[in-house]
């Protein structure tokens, strides 16, 4: 009887392990999945093309192992919390510094791009021809892009659908005017190559203009900066200078409560710096 309800208690517990794990399992594969085409897809959007299988792995990896080997080098818990949270949050980071990046080259390259797909036009070409002209002089993102719209057309996208697609890439003020002009242009008539020339002395004064005031503020944004970093490089020096004077902050409800709070007026002071010292044109 004993051996009976043994080997039905070990059936059980076998059943439940083998569902919770397939359940993990799948939810896993879902999970990376969904990591994975998210990637690529970012990927694409900024012309890099690499394997997104390889690069999952090693950054589950990383996020896995930095944590692990910061507890076992004897940092605080709260140390481990903050690295395992930066790494979670390091691959959007990544990508929106990479996508601005890229969205701020194609903006200094726009005003010469437009000029010379004017000076095209006025020769006697059309706009796709003087786009194509154009695209195999520039060899940056803004070439990359318009090389993508020429060849969405040559598939059979109307131009109109592929203008679209190019603004939905770029995602700029300066490319949805181009956008705006090239598809009015086109609907109504008018001199698409006086409009395109206009536009890209706009926008050449726009970038300057834009240039001046963040000279003129970098000074502003760098104070900010390091107001709002200089009492958490003090604290870390003081956890490494004193380690028993600084452990109740992180071990005591009111050390946990000071934390918060200078996390909270650190948060507020940087927000406002940053709104007094941004210029919006």
């Amino acid at each position: 009887m004993n051996l009976v309800v043994l080997l039905l208690l070990f059936v059980s517990i076998s059943l439940i392990g083998y569902s919770f794990l397939s359940g993990t399992t799948n939810a896993w594969n879902n999970y990376s999945e969904d990591m994975e085409r998210t990637a690529a897809k970012n990927l694409r959007t900024l012309f890099l093309f690499a394997n997104t299988r390889r690069l999952l792995v090693v950054y589950v990896l990383v996020v896995v192992m930095v944590p692990v080997l910061l507890f076992l080098a004897g940092q605080t818990p709260v140390a481990v919390l903050l690295a395992f949270a930066g790494l979670l949050l390091a691959p959007r980071y990544v990508f929106a510094r990479l996508a601005l990046r890229r969205r701020n080259q194609i903006n200094q390259s726009l005003p010469n791009g437009l000029a010379q797909i004017a000076g095209a036009m006025r020769a006697g070409s059309t706009f796709t021809s003087a786009v194509q002209s154009m695209v195999e002089e520039q060899n940056g993102p803004l070439g990359q892009e318009f090389s993508l719209l020429i060849r969405e057309q040559r598939l059979g996208a109307r131009m109109e659908e592929a203008l679209d697609n190019l603004g939905e890439r770029v995602q700029t003020e300066e490319m949805d005017l181009v956008i705006a002009a090239a598809l009015i242009a086109q609907e109504v008539g008018g001199n698409l190559a006086e409009i395109l020339q206009r536009l890209s002395e706009t926008i050449r004064s726009k970038l300057e203009m834009e240039g001046k005031i963040k000279s003129l503020t970098a000074q502003g944004v760098l104070q900010g900066r390091v107001v709002t970093l200089l009492p958490f490089m003090i604290l870390a020096v003081l956890m490494i200078i004193e380690p028993e004077a600084t452990r109740p902050m992180f071990t005591s409800l009111l050390g946990w409560c000071f934390l918060l709070v200078i996390v909270v007026f650190q948060f507020v002071g940087s927000t406002m710096i940053r709104k007094i010292v941004r210029i919006e044109i």
